[in-house]
C-alpha cells in the first residue's frame, strides 16, 4: 500500500522481501515433488523441532563453538519446514487459512523463544540484550496480529527483510562467530552479538513504531468518517 511494488494476496498478505520472487518459484517447484505422505502440519512441526535444535546448539556453544555449524543447519531445516508448509497446502488444495494462521504463529513464538533461551546461556551475548530482542520481537508480532485483524493487512516483511533473509543473515553471523566472540570499540570490550542485538532491537523498534503510526492514522481516519456520517 505504501509502495507500488508490494505483492499482496487476496488475504491481505504483503511480501516485499528481496528474495520473495526467487523463494516463491523454488517453493512451487519443490512442493509438487514431495511424497504424498508428507503433510503440511508435518512440515510446520519440522520447522519447530529445527528451532529447538538451534536453541540447543546455541546453548552447547558454551562448550564448543563448532555447535554454531549445527545451529546454521537448524536454520536451513527450519526454512524448509516453515516456508514450504503453506505452499504445499495450496498446491494440494488443502488450505485452512485460520487454522494455518493460528498454528504457524504459535509455532513461530515457541521457536523464537527456544533460540533466545539458547543464546542467553551461550556465553556469546549479555543477557539484557537477549531479553530486549525477545521483548521487541513479541511487541512487533503483536503489532502484526493487530494490523491483520484491524486493517486486514498481514505484513510478513519489513524493509525488504522477511524471515528468509533473516535466516541467511543468521547463518552468515554464525560463521563469523566461529572466529569472533568479542570486539573492542573505543577501548571498551563487548560481545560481538551485543552490538548485533542492539542493531536488531533498534530495527524492530523503528519498524514497529512506523507500522503502528500508519495503521492508527488509517483507523482514525476511517472511524472518524464513520462518526461524521452517523452524526449527519
Amino acid at each position: 500500500m505504501e509502495n507500488e511494488d508490494k505483492k499482496k494476496s487476496s488475504e491481505g498478505r504483503v511480501q516485499t522481501s528481496l528474495l520473495a520472487d526467487v523463494e516463491r518459484k523454488l517453493l512451487l517447484w519443490m512442493a509438487p515433488r514431495l511424497p504424498q505422505w508428507v503433510a503440511p502440519d508435518m512440515l510446520t512441526f519440522l520447522g519447530l523441532f529445527a528451532m529447538a535444535g538451534v536453541g540447543l546448539s546455541y546453548y552447547l556453544v558454551s562448550y564448543h563453538r563448532l555447535y554454531l555449524i549445527l545451529a546454521s543447519v537448524g536454520f536451513i531445516i527450519n526454512w524448509f519446514g516453515d516456508s514450504l508448509d503453506g505452499t504445499l497446502a495450496r498446491v494440494r488444495n488443502q488450505q485452512r487459512p485460520k487454522y494455518g494462521y493460528y498454528l504457524d504463529h504459535l509455532v513461530d513464538a515457541f521457536g523464537f523463544s527456544f533460540v533466545i533461551f539458547g543464546l542467553a546461556y551461550s556465553k556469546m551475548i549479555s543477557q539484557p540484550f537477549v531479553w530486549l530482542v525477545l521483548v521487541l520481537f513479541f511487541i512487533a508480532s503483536i503489532n502484526t496480529y493487530l494490523a491483520t485483524n484491524s486493517v486486514h493487512v498481514f505484513k510478513i516483511s519489513y524493509s525488504k527483510i522477511s524471515t528468509t533473509e533473516a535466516r541467511i543473515i543468521l547463518v552468515i553471523l554464525n560463521t563469523i562467530l566461529l572466529f569472533i566472540n568479542k570486539v573492542t570499540i573505543f577501548s571498551f570490550e563487548s560481545y560481538f552479538l551485543d552490538i548485533i542485538a542492539g542493531i536488531v532491537s533498534l530495527f524492530l523498534f523503528v519498524v514497529t513504531l512506523r507500522s503502528a503510526i500508519l495503521n492508527l492514522r488509517k483507523l482514525n481516519l476511517k472511524e472518524n468518517m464513520i462518526l461524521e456520517n452517523q452524526n449527519r
